[in-house]
């Protein structure tokens, strides 16, 4: 995170994070899982990416620039309303990728795209959630994962990151 709490990135490498207790620790892992179709998970090293597997840097308030795997796009979050925005999807190839790798960005894409494996999932869970936080507007509701503190972390399971950048807003909102 920066000095504020937020801009962030998030980093990660396929393979070299073990089975790290914070993953193994969560409920809903199961390690005898695979995909059907390994191609969604074929990463082929380009010369313009010699690192990570997965990379999202949020920008504050509203964008997310992300590469997963070869896979690049970015998410723009547009408010429309009180209670309602627009989630923009941009995805990225070059102009001399060939026919194979724009098959594979794209088959990529649907992992973390807008209706893509983990980000439906993901969407499931925000609706849910905030049902639930409507039904009582006048309340407040505080959700964890990982405690209250706002530092960085060498894994991906917390929520720091979220709560570094509503930390932020609230200072800039005067909340």
């Amino acid at each position: 995170m920066d000095a504020h709490g937020r801009h962030a990135a998030m980093i990660s490498t396929r393979g070299s994070a073990g089975k790290a207790a914070q993953v193994t620790q969560v409920s809903s892992f199961k390690e005898s899982m695979q995909l059907k179709d390994p191609r969604f998970l074929d990463i082929v090293q380009e010369d313009w990416w010699k690192g990570p597997t997965a990379v999202l840097m949020t920008l504050f308030p509203s964008l997310i620039l992300q590469q997963q795997v070869n896979s690049v796009s970015t998410r723009h979050i547009q408010p429309v309303g009180h209670d309602a925005f627009d989630f923009v999807w941009t995805h990225f190839g070059f102009e001399d990728d060939t026919e194979e790798m724009t098959q594979r960005r794209l088959r990529q894409a649907n992992l973390f795209g807008p209706a893509g494996f983990v980000s439906a999932d993901d969407g499931e869970v925000i609706e849910f959630s905030q049902q639930g936080f409507e039904q009582k507007p006048y309340h407040r509701t505080l959700a964890e994962l990982g405690g209250r503190e706002v530092e960085n972390t060498d894994h991906m399971v917390t929520e720091t990151l979220i709560r570094g950048m509503y930390r932020y807003w609230r200072e800039v909102m005067e909340a």
